[in-house]
């Protein structure tokens, strides 16, 4: 039988964009929206099923299939759907080839039936030669066809090959490089005990506070425990309970770079400077440091290749074209808003 796909689809697209949910007639929802966005996203219930590719899985009594399908029973006629007609229609409106859970492809069965129904009063009432209908169709084929392609530059870009992985961290080593490090904290920002009513004189304060770190960093060099050092200086200060020294290992990016720049020069056991901080004084000490290996990080080397060549590839169709807006009809443009469709990273 022959399949209303673009208008299924066009249902999708509808509810992924930002126009207002409508629900449909009978109380069914057009898929893909809310909790059913959840249910496509978890495996199915079963990949096998002992239901054959011709089965009907669908049967609508009543509603007439086109010539040449129907089956006609006296006085009335039926539409049946088989698996591999419903299977072909959802492998194609599954553009991400999300897996889909028993439950969502109940809702898509329920409202791919209810649109079925509709098709041929809709056809007699004259939809299909409406202006409104030939104007959705025009925007819908564009997107899909913007969609499919976007799809398809996702699947070639999305497996980098192995060579890809191991050049990328060669010229990006540094950036796998991991260092332990405990830090010691002095507040700039808080409240001291008194100072809620006596006046404050900033730098005076900040002379205060900046000894207490100073004293912290010769505490650390001397090899005294950076916990019982930070507990001290918070008890010094009249503050409240100390936070963790211990911040496990870090990555260059983790740090400011100034801060970055010194602690990947250190080795285990060294201290930084009192480092200034718009919050605090900070004093690090280096535990330990390692460069992670390449097998470690090798899906995450792949996602950025993917990332950076699906970008690449859609920037060479987009970036030789700036659109013109008419600011006395559009306003001027809104900040910060993505255009319509802008594809998400993998």
């Amino acid at each position: 039988m022959r399949v209303n796909l673009i208008l299924f689809i066009f249902l999708l697209v509808v509810n992924a964009e930002t126009l207002p949910a409508q629900t449909a007639p009978s109380g069914s929802s057009p898929v893909a929206s809310g909790a059913e966005q959840q249910q496509l996203a978890q495996p199915s219930a079963s990949k096998e099923s002992a239901v054959g590719p011709e089965d009907a899985i669908i049967t609508l009594r009543g509603v007439c299939a086109t010539p040449g399908t129907a089956v006609q029973e006296k006085d009335s006629c039926k539409t049946v759907v088989s698996r591999r007609e419903f299977e072909s229609l959802t492998n194609a409106i599954n553009l991400g080839g999300k897996p889909i859970s028993m439950a969502a492809r109940q809702n898509l069965a329920k409202a791919y039936a209810e649109y079925l129904v509709y098709e041929e009063p809709a056809k007699k009432a004259g939809v299909e030669d409406s202006a409104q209908y030939r104007e959705i169709m025009r925007w819908l084929r564009l997107r899909m066809l913007t969609d499919v392609f976007r799809e398809q530059i996702n699947e070639q870009y999305r497996t980098p090959s192995d060579a890809e992985v191991a050049r990328y961290y060669e010229e990006n080593v540094a950036d796998f490089d991991r260092v332990h490090v405990v830090r010691i904290m002095v507040p700039r920002n808080l409240h001291l005990p008194g100072e809620e009513t006596a006046p404050v004189d900033k730098d005076e304060r900040d002379k205060k506070l900046l000894a207490v770190a100073s004293e912290a960093r010769q505490r650390a060099l001397k090899g005294d425990d950076p916990e019982q050092i930070q507990k001290d200086a918070y008890s010094g200060l009249g503050l409240g309970a100390a936070p963790v020294t211990d911040l496990g290992k870090q990555g260059r990016k983790d740090f400011i770079a100034e801060e970055s720049t010194e602690l990947f020069s250190l080795k285990a056991g060294d201290v930084t400077k009192v480092e200034s901080e718009p919050a605090s004084y900070v004093i690090y000490k280096v535990v330990g440091r390692e460069t992670l290996p390449e097998s470690a990080v090798k899906d995450q080397i792949s996602r950025e290749i993917a990332r950076r060549n699906i970008e690449k590839a859609n920037q060479a169709i987009t970036q030789s074209v700036q659109p013109e807006y008419n600011e006395k009809y559009f306003g001027p443009p809104a900040p910060d808003v993505p255009p319509p469709g802008k594809p998400a990273h993998p």
